[in-house]
């Protein structure tokens, strides 16, 4: 029983989408990696958050010597200090350190918010509006990610059209770090 109700399913499922492709059913790809590497905003995007990420990396490379040197002056204090005050100072050297590291991974998660915050923007102010304004022209009813699909005609492909029209309308989102 169960068999024929999923045959009948199935059957019932392939009629409906052979009946809507032959009412016209059209299918356009883009290629979303594609967009973001060759897009200006998306290379401009991309840019700004490895300079963000860069910046933070140098200052955590000169504080991380700073702390090689207070550690090493630490050391060298041990065998002159009672234990105690040893204690002391190494847990405030050790908070020091997890604070700092506590505070580069807020400001790295600060960096990340922001990229996903600007793509966000990208693809609500103009992403979605040209992928629907090439899909109307080119009267698709769905327009797929063509990592996700088996592209057999690619003129099907939007992708550099939709490059193309993303870059005429901007070509640069600041990376709005907070």
């Amino acid at each position: 029983m169960k068999k024929i109700l999923f045959a009948l399913i199935l059957s019932v499922g392939f009629f409906a989408t052979s009946a809507r492709a032959e009412d016209g059913l059209r299918v356009g790809v883009m290629d979303v990696m594609k967009i973001n590497s060759d897009a200006a905003v998306m290379k401009s995007l991309n840019k700004q958050k490895d300079s963000a990420l860069a910046d933070i990396q140098k200052v955590v490379n000169a504080k991380r010597k700073d702390f090689e040197k207070r550690e090493d002056e630490l050391k060298t204090k041990q065998s002159l200090m009672d234990k105690e005050a040893f204690l002391k100072e190494l847990q405030s050297f050790q908070k020091d350190v997890m604070d700092y590291d506590k505070q580069t991974e807020q400001k790295v998660a600060g960096i990340e918010k922001a990229y996903i915050e600007a793509l966000k923007t990208i693809q609500k102010d103009y992403l979605d509006r040209i992928v629907r304004k090439i899909g109307a022209e080119k009267k698709y009813s769905l327009v797929l990610n063509s990592q996700t699909t088996i592209v057999l005609d690619k003129n099907l492909d939007i992708t550099d059209s939709v490059i193309d029209a993303l870059n005429e309308e901007v070509k640069e989102i600041k990376l709005n770090v907070k």
